[in-house]
């Protein structure tokens, strides 16, 4: 399995999408940061001259934004999908890789490249936002209470990866699968921040949705929630899982298979 994933994120050093999603995260990290910092000095006292950027705060919308998820989610299913628009299946298979190894593999090559993709993001956003920002920034928490709730979010987009996996198998076409996933996301963004407040919902995929987690959760709370939001993180790290594994054993990925 080392083999592979090694054999994965080589593929990924020289494939061009790596570098457009980089640069594509980029750009919505200095976007979002620049929004962030001009909504705080518009709403900030004229008289005060000092102004104070709370980091807190802005850890807690940057991942309730769509700036981390939409480059992510063009990439992964790019990546997913790519073995089934150039048949690799069979070749990988025909050099003795079992399945369980390169389905593994594949999966943990993504997990790899989600801890790379959030700590790159996160580095980029807080450096932006320090240099543009003078005097002072105002921490309410300790170092390790914002680093453990940047955990926790980093676990929620390796679950997200993993739900993504599942529809890779569901949806092998790749424009198709970027389609439908984009309205799905459209979808959950309308039922996240419109519908449900004009309903008045207080659902709990609306307080643990995979990837909005920290729309209602502050970095204040989240320790007093920590069990109840591990165990929705394994849920949805698991059963992703465990159903694209039960699909990709049965399914006929290679024509040496029938012989």
């Amino acid at each position: 399995m080392i083999k592979v994933i090694q054999g994965e994120l080589y593929r990924i050093r020289k494939n061009s999408p790596s570098f457009l999603l980089i640069f594509l995260s980029t750009f919505f990290m200095l976007a979002f940061a620049t929004t962030f910092r001009y909504n705080t000095l518009k709403t900030t006292s004229v008289i005060n001259i000092d102004i104070s950027i709370t980091l807190n705060k802005y850890t807690e919308f940057l991942f309730s934004d769509y700036s981390l998820i939409i480059p992510i989610t063009i990439f992964l299913i790019l990546y997913f999908t790519e073995d089934y628009m150039k048949g690799l299946h069979e070749v990988v298979f025909s050099k003795g890789i079992s399945r369980m190894k390169f389905f593994f593999g594949k999966l943990f090559t993504s997990w790899i490249v989600i801890v790379f993709y959030i700590v790159f993001n996160v580095l980029v956003a807080y450096l932006f936002l320090i240099s543009i920002s003078v005097n002072q920034f105002q921490i309410e928490y300790s170092i390790w209470t914002i680093v453990g709730y940047l955990i926790i979010q980093m676990f929620c987009f390796i679950g997200y990866s993993c739900f993504l996996w599942l529809f890779s198998f569901a949806i092998r076409h790749r424009t198709l699968a970027l389609v439908i996933i984009f309205v799905l996301l459209g979808t959950l963004y309308l039922y996240l921040t419109k519908i449900s407040i004009a309903l008045d919902m207080t659902y709990s995929l609306y307080k643990y949705w995979i990837v909005g987690l920290s729309h209602i959760m502050p970095i204040a709370s989240y320790p007093q929630e920590l069990s109840t939001i591990l165990v929705t993180i394994l849920i949805y790290i698991v059963f992703p899982i465990v159903l694209a594994f039960f699909i990709y054993q049965r399914a006929d990925l290679r024509r040496l298979e029938r012989k």
